[in-house]
């Protein structure tokens, strides 16, 4: 009788393919004089969109053409799951139980 060892790679990062990524940018440019003519005050438009990173590039060009402002602050949510890397045992496995739980419940 032969004896098997499995030897499993690390876990990875994918992302979850369930959930949305967010786009934000904030424009952070600063406004002479601001509202009140006295003091400088920071510029508060923004923009937000799910799965469109090309439409918040669009949207941030538009306004720096509109207004000339040129500092801005991106930010990208990616919803992310720890996975077993594709084509292991152990992903064979989890994706044998989760199937058996789905069935389960429906």
């Amino acid at each position: 009788m032969s004896r098997s060892t499995f030897k499993f790679a690390d876990w990875v990062t994918v992302p979850d393919e369930g959930a949305a990524a967010e786009y934000l940018v904030l424009c952070r440019d600063v406004i002479p004089g601001g509202d009140q003519g006295e003091h400088d005050t920071m510029c508060r438009w923004e923009y937000r969109v799910l799965d469109d990173r090309e439409e918040a590039d669009k949207q941030q060009k538009a306004h720096a053409e509109e207004t000339g402002h040129r500092l801005f602050v991106e930010r990208s949510t990616c919803y992310t799951i720890i996975s077993p890397p594709p084509g292991s045992v152990l992903a064979g496995r989890l994706a044998r139980q989760e199937r058996a739980v789905a069935i389960r419940t429906h």
